[in-house]
């Protein structure tokens, strides 16, 4: 083998080193590098298309923010932020108007802090072996929803007693008997969310002279309810 042959098989030799040394150290790193930055694309796009369906979602529902706000109105004023007592008498002083009957008192109490309905559990007979519901003793009526016998109660995660409380009211009226059951009636379906727990009347006496008054006395006992704000950390004292 001459000269000449040695070198150039050499220089092949030295060029395939030099195409290898360059697959590794130039362009495998861009290849690597090239399909880093694809895959970063890919989770951009992605990103950018969740990100869109939010974005079309929220203009759809500004779109509706004025049914929301229309719907939210009445619930509002049923169940305020806040006592709202003097809305709450204007309310009663418009109803008495209304029915014809006279607004003879109001008071309310300090408000209470929402408790939980429970359902009665379940005992084991131990001597039919069965299982019985014992009858649950009778409790004050302060909760949001008064269960129908036999029926679960019904209850929300979303209503504590940190964000949520309920106020006990007299209302007291005097008219014709017929006026104050629809004053009540008024006051179950009025504005404001008012839950009757107790009603009395009594015949106011005749005057002199007269066989008998045809009115009556009505006392109303129930509750109202509030949305506390988050901002408080305990249940304020009602307003007047």
């Amino acid at each position: 083998m001459d000269k000449n042959r040695l070198w150039l098989i050499g220089s092949v030799l030295v060029m395939v080193f030099v195409l290898v040394g360059g697959v590794f150290l130039g362009i495998q790193p861009q290849l690597a590098a090239a399909a880093t930055a694809n895959e970063q694309r890919v989770s951009v796009e992605a990103s950018n298309a969740g990100q869109a369906a939010v974005l079309d979602q929220l203009k759809k529902d500004f779109d509706d923010i004025g049914t929301l706000k229309a719907e939210l109105a009445p619930l509002s004023a049923s169940v305020p932020s806040g006592t709202m007592m003097p809305a709450f008498v204007k309310q009663l002083d418009t109803l008495a108007g209304s029915t014809q009957v006279t607004l003879d008192g109001f008071t309310v109490s300090d408000a209470t802090p929402y408790a939980p309905v429970e359902a009665p559990a379940a005992v084991v007979d131990s001597e039919a072996g069965s299982t019985a519901t014992p009858t649950p003793a009778p409790a004050p009526i302060d909760a949001a929803t008064v269960p129908t016998a036999g029926v679960p109660p019904v209850t929300s995660a979303q209503i504590t007693a940190e964000n949520f409380a309920s106020l006990a009211v007299t209302v007291t009226v005097s008219g014709g008997y017929a006026n104050a059951l629809s004053f009540v009636n008024g006051l179950q379906t009025g504005e404001r969310l008012f839950l009757v727990s107790g009603l009395t009347t009594t015949t106011k006496a005749p005057a002199v002279g007269e066989a008998s008054s045809g009115l009556v006395t009505a006392v109303i006992s129930g509750l109202v309810y509030v949305l506390v704000p988050a901002a408080d950390a305990a249940v304020a004292p009602a307003a007047g």
